[in-house]
């Protein structure tokens, strides 16, 4: 009986090998899901932590993106609307009535949740470090930057669909994303992107 158990998991863990994708495949399955991309959108949960603080914030809401633009808005713990667009980024806060707008440099341009997998990927010494039929997790490290230090992902290998996204930063502070309700190439209200702020609003520019 014991050899029995012992053979079943011997094929059981060969079975799995061959099911497991390599990373250069697990790319090609990301690549072919979001090249075509027109639009993105999705509830997201937004986990902030910052090391010399000891503190860690969480941010819950949505996030609407079209090559070139993308909006973050945020309900949870306060109102925050994150808009870049047109090479300008705005960052508006409720609770402080405050509206910072400033340029984007290109290089930040596409350092959103939906494009930084991609564009880190082809740069990072990426390692698979599990995966099953419905997910597989990765992690990059980048061979020279001099912002990110480290990103892992949580990906479907069979559609390619990014659920969960962090980055670490040379300072140690991290940012990670879990994505849900995903919904890809569908129609994005045009009231989205049309953001309106209090008359009583404080810009810095």
């Amino acid at each position: 009986m014991k050899k029995s158990i012992l053979i079943l998991l011997a094929l059981l863990a060969a079975w799995t090998a061959g099911c497991a994708l390599s990373s250069s495949e697990l790319y090609t399955r990301l690549q072919s899901a979001y090249r075509n991309l027109s639009t993105f959108q999705a509830s997201v949960q937004q986990s902030n932590y910052y090391p010399q603080l000891k503190k860690s914030i969480n941010y819950s809401g949505r996030i609407y993106f079209t090559p070139g633009r993308m909006l973050m808005s945020f309900t949870k713990p306060g109102i925050q609307v994150l808009k870049i667009e047109n090479g300008r980024v705005e960052l508006y806060d409720a609770s402080s009535k405050t509206l910072f707008q400033s340029a984007v440099q290109p290089q930040f341009g596409k350092m959103n949740p939906v494009e930084i997998l991609q564009i880190y990927w082809s740069k990072s010494a990426v390692t698979v470090t599990s995966q099953s039929k419905t997910a597989a997790s990765v992690k990059l490290v980048p061979k020279q930057d001099d912002l990110v230090s480290s990103l892992t992902a949580t990906l479907n290998p069979a559609s390619g669909i990014v659920s969960k996204l962090g980055y670490t930063d040379k300072s140690g502070n991290s940012v990670s994303y879990s994505f849900s309700g995903i919904k890809l190439n569908g129609s994005i209200p045009a009231s989205v992107w049309k953001q309106s702020y209090p008359q009583d609003v404080q810009i810095i520019r």
